[in-house]
C-alpha cells in the first residue's frame, strides 16, 4: 500500500477512535479509558496526515546529485 492509502486508513481510524471515546464519555465513564481512546486517535489522525503529506523519495534523483 501507498503512503497516501495508509494516511487516509489511520485518519478514519483516529476518527472512529474519537468517537468512541465520545460515546464513552457520554455514558458517564471518565476513567482512563476515555482518555487513552482520545490520545490514541489525535495520535493517528496526525500520523494519518503527516503520512498523506509526505512525498515519497524519488531514488533517481539521488543518482542524479
Amino acid at each position: 500500500m501507498t503512503d497516501k492509502i495508509r494516511g487516509v486508513i489511520a485518519v478514519l481510524v483516529g476518527v472512529f477512535a474519537l468517537y468512541q471515546g465520545y460515546k464513552i464519555y457520554t455514558t458517564g465513564r471518565t476513567d482512563w479509558h476515555v482518555w487513552l481512546e482520545v490520545a490514541a486517535g489525535v495520535f493517528l489522525i496526525v500520523i494519518g496526515i503527516w503520512r498523506f503529506q509526505r512525498k515519497p523519495v524519488d531514488p533517481t534523483a539521488e543518482l542524479l546529485k
